[in-house]
């Protein structure tokens, strides 16, 4: 490697070539990595509290809309034409002076306007939403043209006659939910500018100290900013809980002020304690309802509190109207109160998407404090001579540069994988096929990516490392691009064969790469690279993209997934600029075919490896692809969860993996029993499925205990991976088959045929899944299958064949 190339490489890594120039990099490095991470926190909650403040906002209005449904069904169960109705105006008015409403009507099931009342500013009010064609037994809501409407059916006694539309403009809900948003901008350009102005301040310090102060810094900045907008969404929340309750007061309120009105008794009044406890039934989120009558409760939701007064209690919200007539000497009131910890109920998913968001965005900063850190050692003097020093230099860049890309590659394509199995599920419906179909994307993606892993290694050897990263990127890229355009099934299938042979390209590009430009004490530096880039991205993409499809829609983050891939290749193109010697060895495709086909030849001849392969290594890639990235978004969808906590769950495994495999490493290299600690990764993914197979739904079914044994479940599935993932390499490399024929042909062929449970994972799954149904029970079926290989792996011990002599034959 020349020096003026290391030279060329390091004036890139450090503009300028001076000290204040490298600080002010590490700055603004930080500045923007701080910026994007806070960025899409705000964007996270702003969207978690969007959804939420809009659906107190649809069921206060379903609540209104419930006073003029209830009367209206009592009319026509009557057996009066709803046409006829009187007194729409009588109810309807009060509830259109509120200010969040414009207009209630009502519809026949023709579409013909029968009533309508407007609010007196005389709003342009929007036509009504095409479901008044089609009601249906429940409320529907839809929003168009500014507008949300709400749609309540109106049913007689044999029929569903017409329908009721509430009507709301947006802006009620947009003007309140961005009101919090400019407070919270200013906090997070202010937390990143104070990190980064440290960073940059600081840097010669960081660079000596041995306390990883970057980590710590940034995990205050994104804690810090995660407590403002808990803070800000446990205000929003309370305005639309208290609002919520206030309007169901309101719309209780309006049928008890008649009663006061006409001077009748309530205590007189036949089953209005049934109102009240209807009423508790139609909103379950208030706790206390109550009648009070000249200071005691004299109807209550709570048989319990008759009789005495009123007390209220500071852990609720609480909410009193009015009801007593000037003429009367009576005082009546209504009282309602909602608990606090209802609140905190809401803001609970928000600070469970702010805890992923926190993992996923820490892998992702902590790729590049790693890069930063690397580029301060690359600053630190500390070799004897200028040569050595250059040397030094030129392994440190070149890792440097080539770690933030494998990282985002895999985090581009895992952006898409907690709603992808429903994707293509759809897609197949659609194209008319069965929905087993559905695994076929995946099965081409993994077929592709293996089968590209040999051409790949030679174009490698023939041309370099740097074509195969951008070139696969891109490649990669547009083919994650192109699914944001309707296609069916089949076009679906070649698309994600073109993602696998960009990620194989890639793949072997970096691994080349690595291989490389590494010195021989940084060979394990290397590796790592490719481990924390898989684990990483997978760990950060499944978070961030099941967040994102939620506000985004799948083609949103398609397009957002190829940006990456995109901006990606640039870089790759602009500062992967070495070209290393060492891998451009020409050798012919035909050569390569040959060596690897009889290495083939050589490992599957071998019992001891074939049962590794077949028990331990091909059984753990399926469950990856078949049952944790295919299969368990299905279920976990079918089950009621929403895309973002299936993204988490999924995340769980990645966790799992990265928690286990360190130790598990130091383990194995300490003790050598790779055998048991292969059988107990079996067992352990095993026991993992089975687990998430108990939430069958005639066993555990859905629910807390449900997810608890889903969690669980995914995390050992994960853990017993890590303890197959690295070791198992480590237990062919160290089989006699090795000290025979090498240790390069045993591992190489190992990783290639390992492959074949990649491919297999998705079919397998998809064509049980066709005949026993998308149940549970499917994966409880292969976690037993898998415990049963891990038994068959322990106890079968293959002997060598003998020749005639009793001797062991040599192969």
């Amino acid at each position: 490697m020349s020096s003026a190339v290391v030279h060329e490489g390091l004036r890139k890594i450090m503009p300028g070539g001076g000290l204040s120039g490298r600080r002010l990099g590490d700055g603004i490095t930080m500045f923007i990595v701080t910026g994007l991470s806070l960025l899409l926190l705000l964007y996270v909650g702003f969207g978690q509290g969007k959804r939420t403040y809009q659906r107190f906002q649809i069921e206060k209005l379903t609540a209104q809309g419930r006073v003029l449904q209830n009367s209206i069904e009592t009319y026509l169960r009557s057996g009066l034409p709803l046409k006829q109705y009187a007194g729409f105006t009588i109810l309807a008015d009060p509830i259109v002076a509120l200010k969040e409403i414009d207009a209630i009507a009502v519809y026949d099931l023709a579409g013909r306007q029968l009533f309508i009342a407007v609010d007196k500013s005389n709003p342009a009010l929007p036509a009504p939403s095409a479901a008044i064609h089609r009601v249906k037994q429940d409320v529907q809501f839809d929003q168009a043209s500014n507008y949300y409407q709400v749609i309540l059916p109106l049913r007689s006694r044999f029929e569903t006659v017409g329908s009721l539309v509430v009507m709301s403009p947006t802006t009620f809900v947009a003007d309140r939910v961005y009101a919090m948003v400019p407070p919270l901008l200013w906090l997070a350009l202010g937390l990143t500018l104070v990190f980064s102005t440290a960073v940059w301040a600081a840097a010669p310090r960081l660079a000596r100290s041995r306390i990883p102060w970057l980590p710590i810094g940034y995990a205050v900045t994104f804690l810090t900013m995660a407590g403002f907008v808990v803070a800000s969404l446990i205000g929003l929340y309370s305005d639309g809980v208290q609002g919520k309750a206030q309007a169901s007061a309101f719309t209780l309120a309006q049928r008890l002020k008649e009663v006061v009105d006409l001077n009748l008794d309530f205590l007189d009044l036949d089953g209005i304690d049934k109102g009240f406890a209807g009423f508790g039934r139609a909103n379950p989120e208030i706790r206390r309802t109550a009648l009070i009558i000249d200071g005691r409760i004299q109807v209550a939701s709570n048989v319990k509190d008759l009789g005495s007064p009123w007390v209220a209690d500071p852990r609720n919200f609480e909410y009193i109207v009015d009801l007593s007539k000037l003429e009367r000497p009576n005082q009546f009131s209504l009282a309602v109160e909602v608990p606090k910890d209802f609140v905190y109920e809401q803001v609970r998913t928000s600070v469970r998407n702010f805890a992923a968001l926190f993992i996923a965005s820490g892998f992702l900063a902590g790729l590049f404090l790693q890069v930063a850190s690397s580029m301060q050692r690359l600053r630190s003097p500390g070799k004897d001579t200028a040569r050595a020093q250059v040397t030094f230099l030129a392994s440190e860049s070149s890792l440097v540069f080539v770690k933030p890309i494998f990282f985002l590659a895999v985090f581009l394509e895992h952006l898409t994988y907690s709603f992808l199995p429903k994707f293509m599920q759809e897609a197949a419906t659609a194209t008319g096929m069965s929905v087993g179909f559905a695994s076929a994307p995946f099965v081409a993606y993994y077929l592709c990516f293996a089968l590209s892993l040999i051409p790949a290694g030679h174009c490698s050897d023939r041309y370099g490392p740097k074509p195969l990263i951008w070139g696969g990127l891109v490649l990669s890229s547009a083919s994650v691009l192109a699914l944001a355009v309707p296609l069916d099934i089949f076009c679906l299938a070649i698309l994600r064969a073109a993602s696998g042979i960009g990620q194989g390209m890639l793949f072997i590009g970096i691994q080349t790469y690595i291989l490389a430009v590494s010195s021989p004490e940084k060979k394990t530096q290397g590796a790592s690279i490719i481990v924390f880039g898989y684990q990483g991205g997978m760990i950060s993409g499944m978070a961030i993209g099941s967040l994102l499809v939620t506000y985004l829609g799948p083609q949103g983050v398609f397009m957002i997934s190829a940006a990456i891939g995109f901006v990606t290749a640039l870089y790759s193109m602009l500062l992967v600029a070495m070209k290393p010697a060492s891998v451009r060895v020409e050798r012919g495709f035909n050569v390569g075919i040959r060596r690897v086909a009889s290495d083939l030849g050589k490992v599957i001849s071998s019992g001891e490896f074939l049962k590794t392969m077949f028990c331990i290594g091909v059984p753990a890639k399926a469950i990856l692809t078949g049952t944790i990235t295919f299969a368990l978004p299905l279920l976990l969808d079918q089950q009621g969860y929403g895309l973002e906590e299936i993204g988490q769950i999924i995340m769980l495994y990645g966790i799992g993996v990265v928690a286990s495999s360190t130790y598990i490493s130091r383990l194995v290299d300490r003790t050598g029993r790779t055998e048991t600690i292969l059988f107990a990764g079996a067992m352990l993914s095993g026991a993992g499925l089975v687990l998430i197979g108990l939430t069958e739904p005639n066993l555990v079914g859905p629910g807390p205990f449900g997810t608890v044994l889903v969690i669980t479940g995914v995390m050992l599935v994960g853990v017993g991976h890590g303890f197959i993932n690295a070791p198992v390499v480590t237990h062919v490399a160290h089989s006699e088959l090795s000290a025979k024929i090498g240790v390069n042909p045993v591992t190489t062929a190992y990783r290639f045929l390992e492959r074949l449970g990649h491919v297999a994972g998705p079919f397998v799954v998809a064509q049980l899944f066709m005949f026993w149904g998308e149940r549970p029970q499917v994966i409880a079926g292969i976690g037993i299958m898998t415990a049963v290989f891990a038994l068959f792996f322990i106890a079968w011990k293959v002997q060598p064949p003998m020749d005639a002599l009793g001797r062991e034959a040599v192969r």
